[in-house]
């Protein structure tokens, strides 16, 4: 989704220490990862994640250039400075802003330190949304893998029937032909789901950067749970592209402060000491200050450090309002899902086994040919397809609601 990012709340200004990246990673242990182990090892070995502790600690080394106090100037000089003699001369001049704009500076650093680490756990959130959907879809491909092993098996044993019905002469060639078609058509249905799986096991492996691929605990359960947490309130504690928007709202008046105090005068300090036709102790301190000549170009910077004040805060109420809407359009979405999951779970799988249980019983007592068995059952397979797909939309609509509004993975 368009604004699907990830949140936190807005931090305060003593920055909050992220962990260090790794860049080899702690070894994964060995067989089926559980959902739990597969976020663990992916917030842990992802190179996204790194990039983004990277980038934090990068702008915790910037943030102590925020006294950056401009050089200072030694003037040395000999020679016939003030007569027939040589003579030497040394002049130290040190120019300075107030202490107000170093601090000023420093603050601003500081907020640019709190956007990075925003902008690291909107990579981590969409880092979680992308693993779990992942791992979900893996699930059901194992799921959908196993009905069509199961339908393959059930048509297989018919199929053999019709075979020896043929034989025996109990019934025509239609009958055979059409189980051969019906298996190899199962077969090739396999052979893709089993592709489908193998990829998404691969993709799974490279978010997690195991360097192989990964496999999963297939007991777990298909469907995502939701819980209280997940279905919070939007605000900034639990979306983090709010809290990000926030934070550059922050950042942008640290910055208007910032340019608002460069209009002072900056301070000159000197010392200048000198010899005259080589007799000593000729010295003279020096203070002073700097002034613009022209102030129209300081003008025109705080002018757009104001307006970029009023394009973050627009930029909050513009995601806000397409947040919030996403959000209500979710609920309604996830309450039909959830209604549909019960109607397939409560009515429509259990008539889905009893026409599979019917029809395998007529078949086998010779009550119906396979053409018939294979039509009566078809609906039942149908239903079973169905309910997986009906489990893939909920899935997708309850992982984008977690990464909307559900509690950060730790």
């Amino acid at each position: 989704m368009a604004l699907l990012l990830p949140g936190l709340l807005r931090a305060q200004t003593t920055p909050r220490t992220l962990p260090p990246p790794s860049p080899a990673g702690p070894a994964v242990a060995e067989g089926p990862l559980t959902l739990q182990q597969a976020l663990q090892t992916g917030l842990r070995q992802s190179l996204l994640v790194q990039t983004g502790n990277l980038a934090v600690e990068q702008q915790r080394v910037l943030a102590r250039t925020g006294y950056d106090v401009p050089r200072t100037v030694v003037d040395y000089q000999v020679g016939q400075i003030s007569g027939p003699l040589r003579d030497q001369s040394l002049n130290i001049v040190q120019q300075a802003a107030l202490p107000g704009v170093y601090g000023a500076q420093r603050r601003l650093l500081e907020g640019q330190i709190l956007t990075a680490e925003q902008r690291a756990r909107t990579q981590r959130r969409e880092l979680v949304h992308t693993i779990r959907s992942t791992y979900y879809e893996l699930l059901l491909s194992y799921r959908r893998t196993a009905l069509l092993r199961r339908q393959d098996s059930l048509y297989r044993r018919a199929a053999r029937a019709a075979r020896i019905r043929y034989q025996t002469g109990e019934t025509n060639r239609l009958e055979q032909v059409s189980a051969e078609a019906r298996r190899l058509e199962l077969q090739n249905q396999l052979a893709l789901a089993l592709t489908t799986q193998q990829v998404q096991q691969q993709q799974l492996g490279v978010l997690l950067n195991l360097g192989r691929p990964a496999t999963i605990d297939t007991t777990a359960a298909a469907v995502v749970p939701l819980t209280p947490a997940d279905t919070a309130t939007l605000t900034a504690a639990s979306n983090p592209t709010l809290a990000l928007l926030e934070q550059e709202i922050d950042v942008s008046k640290r910055q208007t402060k910032v340019e608002q105090l460069r209009r002072l005068p900056d301070v000159r300090l000197g010392y200048f000491n000198q010899t005259i036709n080589k007799e000593t102790g000729f010295h003279v301190a020096q203070a002073g200050i700097a002034l613009p000549l022209l102030g129209g170009m300081q003008k025109a910077r705080i002018q757009a450090a104001r307006l970029g004040e009023q394009a973050a805060e627009a930029q909050l109420r513009y995601a806000t309002t397409q947040l919030t809407g996403q959000l209500a359009a979710l609920r309604q979405q996830l309450v039909r899902a959830q209604a549909s999951l019960r109607y397939y779970e409560q009515t429509a799988l259990p008539q889905a086994r009893l026409i599979l249980d019917t029809a395998e019983k007529s078949f086998r007592a010779g009550d119906i040919e396979y053409v018939e068995y294979v039509v009566n059952t078809e609906p039942a397979w149908q239903i079973r397809t169905a309910y997986l797909e009906q489990i893939r939309q909920y899935n997708e609509l309850a992982l984008s609601l977690q990464t909307l509004t559900g509690p950060d993975i730790q």
